[in-house]
């Protein structure tokens, strides 16, 4: 074999490394799709459906936005395993040894009720083969079938991220909506209480306040959690149990996540949104994520893909706190 061909071939054996070579799976990981072939630890579940925007569509594209963008955290993709990420301010080092994989996107139709189904049965059969499942959407209607496949989990602790309720019974004369997810999840048997942090704006109704609390809920409005801090909020929050989070990317102020449908002024700092994050990991088990309405067509300067990737990071991390290393 001559020199250059030997040069060639070597080549075209290594990964395509760098952010911008190669396919862009989220963090690079392997992209498995058959659910008998998943070997991991960590699965990302694309759900690219934004039927249920009501004001400004877009977020479909969110998963393949936030693939792109994650491509720059590519070390923790390793097929053979994270070497994780060293956390500057803690002097440690987060995911070392965890091995995650891109499963792929939800086959989503325009049909809700069907997509309603195979969002469940996707997300079951993943969780059913012992995988942490991490979601990207779509709008936050998909936050309800996703949480349809966690019965195994029961009873099961939600804690919302939002700038709104999404509590609402019915809305626009439909019961699934992106306004109604955690109505819907209230009514699931498996489903003990739902805690939202960061309420506020004037989108939320009272009815869906009063509600939500008459039903055993925890609601923080944005106020609280500035005036109180978030030490005090996971105070009260207590003991979760088995735990699942939803991201609303609007639940962060708007300044650092611009993208989205229905921002709201005065939201989350990033840094509060970690440092609840992490605090609440020490109160449960963290059992699954989602990420949700991030609009790549409503930020050019894709600040906010990059943000909600992070975000979705550091929550998969505060799930695995065994593997955080001290240095």
């Amino acid at each position: 074999m001559k020199v250059k061909e030997r040069i060639l071939t070597s080549a075209h054996r290594q990964p395509a490394a760098l952010p911008h070579t190669g396919i862009a799976s989220f963090c690079k990981a392997p992209y498995v799709f058959e659910i008998a072939e998943m070997q991991a630890d960590v699965a990302i579940l694309g759900v690219p459906f934004d039927n249920m925007a009501s004001m400004r569509p877009g977020c479909r594209q969110a998963p393949r936005a936030l693939r792109d963008a994650s491509t720059r955290f590519g070390w923790l993709g390793d097929a053979a395993g994270s070497s994780g990420f060293f956390d500057i301010g803690n002097q440690a080092t987060f995911l070392s040894g965890i091995r995650l994989i891109d499963a792929g996107d939800v086959d989503v139709r325009l049909d809700a009720p069907v997509t309603r189904e195979r969002i469940t049965a996707h997300a079951r059969s993943i969780i059913d083969r012992g995988l942490f499942l991490a979601s990207i959407g779509g709008d936050h209607s998909v936050t309800f079938p996703l949480l349809a496949a966690f019965e195994k989990y029961a009873p099961l602790t939600i804690v919302l991220l939002d700038a709104h309720m999404d509590y609402r019974d019915i809305s626009m004369d439909l019961k699934f909506s992106n306004n109604s997810p955690f109505r819907r999840a209230h009514e699931l048997s498996f489903v003990e209480r739902i805690v939202t942090v960061g309420v506020r704006g004037i989108k939320s109704t009272d009815r869906e306040y009063r509600e939500s609390l008459e039903h055993g809920n925890l609601v923080f409005p944005m106020d609280r959690v500035h005036d109180d801090g978030i030490m005090a909020i996971i105070n009260e929050i207590g003991e979760l149990g088995n735990y699942y989070v939803s991201l609303d990317i609007d639940g962060l102020d708007p300044s650092i996540a611009p993208g989205t449908e229905s921002p709201e002024a005065d939201g989350l700092s990033f840094r509060q949104a970690r440092q609840l994050l992490r605090g609440i990991s020490k109160h449960g088990r963290l059992v699954g994520v989602d990420i949700v309405e991030v609009n790549p067509y409503l930020d050019h300067a894709e600040l906010t893909q990059h943000i909600a990737v992070q975000l979705l990071i550091e929550t998969i991390a505060s799930g695995f706190p065994n593997t955080a290393a001290k240095l």
